[in-house]
């Protein structure tokens, strides 16, 4: 028995060290096609993306294992679009990571199963970009389903987005995105991507979802982006005079640069520092979002503020050398209520007047580090329809000025509404306006001046047409003594054409007469 064995044992031997020998040539083999591997990996690394991103690209490091899965790790990675080096490059990526199944890995095209960036820095260059004098052609976005590879997952938190605008007088718009992961759902189709990033004005996190590409190489800014989003807790009081907290959702869809976005807002306490008295404000907006710059074309929006609706078009754009936008808008209402408004504008514990408003104007606010209430530029027309004064001071003197006009000076009785009509126009908080009219039962009032938005001063002068004589304004032995000076006041067909000034303060204005311009008739 023991020499039986021992052949055995030597034929074990020999296998074993057989078996040791061949794992280790083996193991020389790979090391060897590991070697040689790697340059050959990096060389196909950076073609591809040159090919694919239209770039020139440079790489530091590059790792690459084979066994048991395929693993990459590289550093310092930047794309130059276009091979343009006098411009920011378009990505820049201080480190990434890969995995993917050899299978996976060794196929056409090959699938990169998870891929990850660390400190990206995306540079999108304006649709128009130029290599010296001549525009980089128009090409088809790339597909998924030509790409050399396929990148089934990537995440790049902390990801840096800044688009060039078209205007090279303009500052590029800076996005930081907290958190970004990309998918892809299938062959041939965009990327699905969940993404939440900081809006930096006013601030806030936004949250969103959707799909992105294919990627556009020539043009990185036409690839199609669409999805929806939500917006939450933007404090409006960065925006100096004005106050408030924002929530929007709604869905965008197209270029980066030519974005069509539905949505709505809400902000349950805007003020305005003027008043500081929060109103409730809603919008449901359409409109076309240049992603380049943030400038902005309003399509009909219909606005609520407080129980009054308005609508409101217009664009929020930046100009060369601006920093910040200008806000042009167009704003019309048939009907409101004016006390809703009232309340943005004027302190105290209630509006000093209420009734209907309709009104038509242009709104303009420039740029600046002052109050929106001081930048603050309209021109337009309004009217107000059965206005009744709060102060209770204030309407009796309407409600006198009517009884009076009407020949019944002992009436203290009768309810007066007020209705107002004309043109305005707001520059540095003064309002101004040219052509006022003011109309109670028995009078009719022409009347030009201004009003002072913070200070709250009157300052009006005009003339006053009644339908009483100024002795019927009065009763007894004074009415008696001014009955000779009724045909002095007629003029223009009316009964009775007094000049008035109003001044004072919207809290408690003064009717006089302007005994100038009764002086002048003499």
């Amino acid at each position: 028995m023991g020499a039986s064995t021992r052949p055995n044992r030597r034929w074990l031997r020999i296998a074993l060290y057989s078996a040791a020998g061949l794992l280790l040539a083996l193991a020389a083999i790979g090391l060897a096609l590991a070697l040689r591997f790697q340059p050959v990996a990096r060389e196909y690394f950076i073609s591809t993306l040159q090919k694919r991103y239209k770039s020139d690209v440079e790489l530091g490091d590059l790792h690459i294992s084979l066994f048991p899965t395929v693993h990459a790790t590289g550093d310092n990675l930047v794309l130059w679009f276009n091979g343009r080096h006098d411009a920011p490059p378009m990505v820049q990526i201080r480190q990434f990571t890969f995995d993917s199944s050899f299978i996976s890995f060794f196929r056409t095209p090959k699938h990169i199963g998870r891929l990850r960036l660390e400190g990206l820095q995306i540079h999108l260059p304006p649709r128009t970009a130029n290599t010296g004098s001549a525009s980089i052609p128009r090409a088809p976005a790339s597909s998924t389903s030509t790409a050399p590879f396929i990148l089934d997952e990537v995440i790049a938190d902390g990801t840096s987005v800044e688009i060039t605008p078209k205007d090279p007088a303009k500052q590029p718009l800076v996005f930081d995105v907290r958190q970004l992961t990309l998918r892809t759902v299938g062959a041939g189709l965009p990327m699905a991507f969940q993404a939440q990033l900081t809006n930096p004005r006013p601030p806030g996190l936004i949250q969103c979802e959707g799909t992105f590409g294919p990627w556009d190489a020539s043009h990185p800014v036409d690839t199609p982006i669409s999805g929806k989003y939500v917006f939450h807790d933007a404090d409006l009081s960065v925006f100096k005079g004005i106050a408030g907290m924002l929530d929007s959702t709604g869905t965008f869809t197209g270029q980066l640069d030519t974005m069509e976005v539905h949505g709505t807002t809400d902000t349950p306490n805007f003020s305005l520092h003027l008043a500081d008295h929060p109103v409730a404000l809603h919008t449901e907006f359409q409109a076309t979002v240049d992603g380049t710059n943030g400038n902005t074309i309003l399509h009909p929006v219909h606005a609520r503020l407080g129980h009054s609706k308005f609508d409101i078009t217009g664009a929020i754009e930046r100009g060369a050398l601006e920093t910040r936008k200008t806000i042009l808008l167009d704003a019309k209402t048939p009907k409101a209520q004016l006390e809703d408004f009232l309340r943005l504008a004027v302190k105290g514990a209630q509006p000093p007047m209420t009734g209907g408003i309709r009104f038509d104007t242009k709104i303009k606010v420039p740029p600046g580090d002052t109050p929106v209430i001081d930048r603050l530029q309209l021109d337009g027309t309004f009217g107000l329809s059965a206005i009744t004064f709060t102060n209770n001071d204030v309407q009796q003197k309407i409600a006198s000025l009517s009884h009076h006009a009407q020949g019944n000076p002992t009436d203290h009785d009768s309810p007066v509404t007020a209705d107002f009509q004309g043109g305005f126009h707001l520059l540095a908080g003064k309002l101004s306006l040219p052509d006022l009219t003011f109309k109670v039962p028995g009078a009719n009032v022409s009347m030009q001046g201004s009003y002072g938005l913070r200070t709250g001063a009157l300052d009006f002068r005009g003339n006053a047409k009644l339908d009483a004589t100024v002795s019927q304004m009065t009763t007894g032995f004074k009415s008696k003594l001014l009955r000779p000076l009724d045909p002095f006041f007629r003029r223009d067909g009316a009964v009775t054409v007094i000049p008035i000034v109003i001044s004072g303060t919207r809290g408690d204005p003064s009717f006089k007469l302007d005994m100038g311009q009764i002086l002048k008739r003499n």
